[in-house]
């Protein structure tokens, strides 16, 4: 139950220290803010993931990496210090040349910004940048204590034969959605993929706090019989529900549901990955509705949008412009586009284009979660109870 995608555009922030030019920038994408979730409620242990920076060289002059700082601060004190020496840097510098050659950054342009954060006339290099050349730092992941309120980049190099130093900062936020918002699926569910590190779902910039939900039956497992019919599957047919009140701004409703996208019962783990892995690159080129299939999307206000995706095709209840009510039942659970089962995929992102945007974390208030000690926010692989 994957549907791999993800997000999209870019700021910059240059120090004082920069040479009167200043040619050389650090870009982010997301560009507005990162965001973290809770490793551990009880604790105040929070976790973040820094998607994607960017160390850009617009100038005359190549600038040589030599160490990168990244830093969370609070209240402008620094309190945690991750540095990528030499040694990470070239490998971060091989991977992503590696990753452009492949043709990665338009395959999933929404992980990139599109071109937003590295344009097409830049090359990825590193770590000498010669001009329009840049070094993209990717999936950096820390753990804290407490509260954070800013990510910073110290970029430290050899610029003309002197030391230099360039800087880029972003917000850090820790709040969940402003909307209040009741879980899309009455009964008991399985969240097989949540925003834990050990899924998909959190290193892809639109669904990094996204859900996928499926159902379990009493041997365990999400289906009957050998699984290879929809109808097999605990979940398929179930009302989706709106999870708050909106707008729809986009649906789709007459993708078809493929049986050959789930794993053969006598398929190896391997082989099925192998071959998921190939029919996933080939459903990315075709776009949006390849990837989600029969779709939902509502715009709450206050830059929160939902998402319902791999719904029935024909299923649909609701249209463009219709208002919904939290509640109110806009489709069945399916399995269209990019699903490997029957199973949900719900996600609340900051703009109305499901790929092109930025997750945001929610936390449910109709839930509890089976075997939590207190109210927590959902983690991969929790058993959730909607009221």
């Amino acid at each position: 139950m994957k549907y791999l995608i993800v997000a999209f555009f870019a700021v910059w922030s240059l120090s004082a220290f920069a040479e009167p030019l200043k040619s050389v920038e650090v870009r982010f994408c997301p560009a507005s803010a990162v965001r973290t979730y809770p490793l551990e409620s009880r604790r105040d242990l929070q976790s973040l993931l820094l998607q994607n920076a960017a160390v850009i060289n617009h100038g005359q002059s190549a600038f040589d990496v030599k160490e990168i700082e990244l830093e969370l601060l609070e209240a402008g004190q620094v309190r945690d210090t991750k540095k990528l020496d030499a040694g990470a840097i070239q490998r971060i510098a091989d991977r992503g040349e590696k990753l452009q050659a492949a043709g990665v950054l338009q395959q999933v342009g929404f992980q990139f910004c599109g071109n937003d954060l590295i344009a097409p006339n830049i090359k990825l290099a590193g770590p000498k940048l010669d001009r329009d050349q840049a070094l993209l730092i990717a999936s950096q992941v820390f753990a804290f204590n407490g509260a954070r309120d800013t990510l910073r980049v110290r970029v430290h190099g050899n610029l003309d034969g002197r030391t230099t130093e360039f800087t880029g900062s972003i917000p850090i936020k820790s709040e969940f959605a402003q909307n209040k918002y009741i879980f899309p699926l009455r009964g008991v569910w399985y969240a097989g993929w949540g925003a834990s590190f050990h899924t998909g779902h959190r290193w892809a910039i639109p669904e990094e706090f996204a859900l996928d939900i499926a159902k379990i039956g009493e041997s365990g497992i999400s289906h009957k019989g050998d699984g290879t019919r929809f109808n097999d599957y605990y979940a398929y047919g179930a009302d989706v529900l709106a999870a708050a009140n909106g707008r729809v701004t986009s649906v789709a409703s007459d993708q078809p549901e493929d049986p050959s996208a789930m794993q053969l019962p006598n398929e190896s783990q391997e082989a099925y990955f192998t071959r998921l892995q190939k029919e996933q690159a080939e459903r990315l080129a075709k776009g949006l509705t390849a990837i989600a299939g029969n779709y939902v999307m509502i715009d709450h206000g206050k830059n929160e949008y939902s998402l319902y995706a791999h719904l029935q095709p024909g299923s649909v209840r609701v249209h463009i412009g219709d208002q919904v009510k939290a509640g109110d039942v806009i489709g069945k659970l399916g399995s269209s586009g990019n699903s490997t089962e029957p199973h949900l995929h719900f996600h609340v992102c900051d703009k109305p284009d499901p790929l092109m945007c930025a997750g945001i974390p929610v936390n449910f208030s109709n839930i509890t979660i089976q075997w939590a000690d207190l109210p927590r926010p959902i983690q991969s692989g929790d058993v959730v109870i909607a009221k």
